[in-house]
């Protein structure tokens, strides 16, 4: 066993976890541990033993908990899980009396507690909210058996922020990179995690995500840039925020006449409280989630949007500042905000420094978007230790009362404010600086820009419910339909995955601005398979154009899969005017549409503009990102509502032909029409 000697005593207090965590291993503490831990009030030497423990060489049988631990360079593990995925009920029989006001049973196993309401339809993975939170190192290799039993249902699983350039097809998109596991069947994810930083994994088939199927993915490096700007980087210190409803999904799509596309509640790393919409009064009240800190300390939170609905959160900590220090595990240089506005699929990092003495502080969580149309938020507590006191002690306090909804907190410096245009100085993301130098990426010349509108269609009834006709269509309210599109095509999806099918690929089976089916001949907008093709190699730069008519003011997240991007450039016209393809293009030739520190030549070029995965766009207006073509493969583009994809508002982005894209294993598993010919069985 390797000995704690080895291990900076530093690094070693940064990633200490907290003994509350290790007693009653809640879900909310959002990490898997050995089970030898669960002792409470171990004193400092029991727990470096057991860190010392999970630096010891593993197997691949092992359940992944050890992959929990300090990472050292040139020490990678083999990471194994198992996810089992069910039909699963909030506020059940697990969680005993917990509605009745026993805190002790909304913590039982097994219990999801959501907002505090009953509530059939979950999906879960292992019976949490989130699913397990994964805690790794750089390099190590990750794998995941998924079993699906859940009755009737297919998915697949997504690794948000995993570049996967060794094994595209572990991507997990239905149709595109795979085949969806079928009910009863088991499918293994394995995997090198490459990328550093914040990200999670979460459902992208159906409405499974929006469910219950997602949870964090976190890969620290042996040592990161950032470290001089904190004192602790606790595992417990996650915030995976993500709406909720008390239906589900699947009720709202296509929808009805009279509901309402909005969630219920926002939670909290599974918890929160519904909020009575007429009389603005929280309902149940469920224990939240519990963050220690000590004075004078910084400590790095780590937050991910894992919701589905066109809801942007709002991120608050009353009396206390964030200092943003990452964005889609990207570094970039810390600037302190007020609040913080992320969008879903956007993760952020931030230091709180523990400026108080004593006390507690809540930190909220407010819904944006179509979550205003209902009071939604949920709060967390900051509690600080008292010097005389011990941990459980300490956690034995009485909670407080939870504030009135919306209370004031000072908003004179936020991130990503959705009340403004993204101007210069009005502090969104493309305003950050990143701390790393890509000169190519960051400077060099473009060899393709690509313009890319996208759009809700309010679609008449005629054109939806034509005889023959069975087309996707979200009804937003009574008698108002849409289907979603980029540069009028709505994405349908092939009967096979093109990545490791490609023998079935036809090119009369995908579409693009240049090619459309006959079948849609004379129509402005067209379902059919959006296929977007770059050779290997150079940078590409999207231009990318909020044309949307009718859904009122939206700030469409769009999330590209495969491939980094930096974001040169977010904003509105000029003069107000809804932005369209056309203005953007005359902004463009008038050198408008980007920064001059951006649109300088590379000699000349001082821009670090921040590194994302994932955009916010402006509504009606645009977003500029490059990145650089040079992961092969077929990658999907669209924006991380979850309705607004299932109405096609995305494409396949086909990188590199197919003699330059890896393989799939001999045994993968496939998937295609069964059409044979009419005749009469033989007898």
């Amino acid at each position: 066993m390797t000995s704690t000697s080895s291990v900076p005593r530093k690094m070693l207090a940064k990633l200490r976890i907290s003994r509350i965590c290790l007693f009653v291993l809640l879900p909310m503490c959002g990490i898997l541990l050995p089970n030898s831990a669960s002792v409470l009030g171990q004193n400092l030497t029991t727990i470096d033993q057991i860190v010392a423990q999970s630096t010891t060489t593993i197997s691949a049988t092992n359940d992944g908990a050890l992959c929990a631990r300090i990472c050292q360079a040139g020490r990678s593990r083999i990471c194994h899980y198992t996810f089992v995925l069910e039909h699963y009920q909030a506020m059940g029989v697990a969680c005993g009396r917990c509605a009745a006001g026993n805190s002790s049973d909304c913590n039982a196993p097994q219990c999801i507690v959501g907002d505090g309401f009953e509530r059939g339809g979950v999906m879960s993975i292992n019976r949490q909210l989130p699913g397990p939170a994964l805690h790794v190192c750089q390099n190590d290799l990750l794998v995941i058996d998924v079993v699906n039993r859940a009755g009737g249902t297919t998915t697949t699983l997504h690794w948000h922020g995993m570049s996967m350039r060794q094994t595209p097809y572990m991507d997990g998109v239905p149709y595109v990179t795979q085949c969806p596991i079928a009910f009863s069947n088991t499918f293994r994810y394995s995997f090198v995690a490459t990328d550093s930083g914040t990200h999670f994994y979460h459902a992208h088939a159906g409405h499974h995500k929006e469910n219950g199927q997602y949870g964090a993915l976190v890969v620290r490096q042996p040592t990161s840039p950032q470290v001089s700007s904190y004192d602790y980087d606790l595992m417990e210190h996650l915030l995976v925020i993500s709406s909720w409803m008390h239906v589900p999904a699947e009720s709202l799509m296509p929808g009805t006449p009279n509901t309402i596309l909005a969630p219920d509640a926002v939670l909290i790393n599974g918890r929160g409280s519904y909020i009575e919409p007429s009389s603005r009064v929280r309902q149940a009240r469920i224990p939240p989630q519990v963050y220690f800190l000590q004075a004078g300390k910084r400590y790095r939170f780590r937050v991910i949007h894992a919701g589905s609905h066109a809801c942007p959160f709002k991120v608050q900590a009353q009396r206390h500042l964030l200092r943003i220090i990452a964005s889609d595990g990207f570094n970039v240089e810390p600037r302190t905000f007020d609040a913080l506005i992320i969008n879903s699929g956007e993760r952020y990092d931030f230091v709180l420094l523990a400026n108080n003495t004593r006390g507690d502080y809540w930190l909220r969580v407010s819904g944006l978007g179509a979550c205003s149309r209902l009071p939604t938020e949920s709060l967390a507590l900051l509690r600080y230790r008292r010097a005389d006191a011990s941990l459980a002690q300490d956690a034995a306090r009485p909670l407080p009362t939870q504030p009135n909804f919306n209370i004031n907190y000072p908003e004179n410096n936020v991130l990503n404010n959705p009340m403004t245009g993204c101007r210069p100085g009005d502090q969104c993301v493309n305003e950050l600086i990143s701390l790393e130098r890509d000169e190519q990426l960051q400077c060099g010349v473009v060899q393709n820009t690509i313009y890319l509108s996208f759009n809700n269609y309010v679609v008449s009834n005629a054109e939806i419910f034509r005889s023959g006709y069975y087309k996707h269509f979200l009804n937003l309210n009574a008698n108002t339909t849409v289907v979603g599109a980029i540069n009028n095509l709505s994405l349908t999806f092939p009967p096979y995955p093109p990545l490791t099918q490609p023998e079935l690929i036809d090119d009369a089976h995908y579409c693009d601005a240049r090619r459309r089916p006959a079948t849609c001949a004379n129509q402005r907008q067209c379902m059919c398979v959006h296929r977007l093709q770059v050779p290997l190699g150079g940078t590409v730069q999207l231009v990318i154009v909020d044309e949307s008519e009718s859904v009122g003011p939206i700030h469409h997240p769009f999330h590209l899969h495969g491939h980094r991007f930096t974001v040169h450039a977010l904003g509105q016209h000029p003069q107000g005017t809804p932005m369209t393809v056309a203005l953007a293009q005359s902004m463009a030739h008038r050198g408008q549409l980007l920064p001059a520190a951006a649109a300088a030549s590379s000699s000349s070029c001082k821009a670090k503009p921040p590194f994302k995965d994932t955009v916010s766009i402006p509504s009606r207006g645009y977003a500029v990102v490059r990145f650089r073509a040079d992961n092969p493969g077929f990658w999907l583009l669209h924006c991380h509502y979850e309705w607004h994809l299932a109405v096609g508002m995305g494409l396949i982005l086909q990188v590199g032909q197919l003699g330059q894209m890896v393989r799939p294993p001999a045994n993968f598993p496939r998937c295609y029409n069964y059409m044979p010919p009419i005749e009469w069985p033989h007898k």
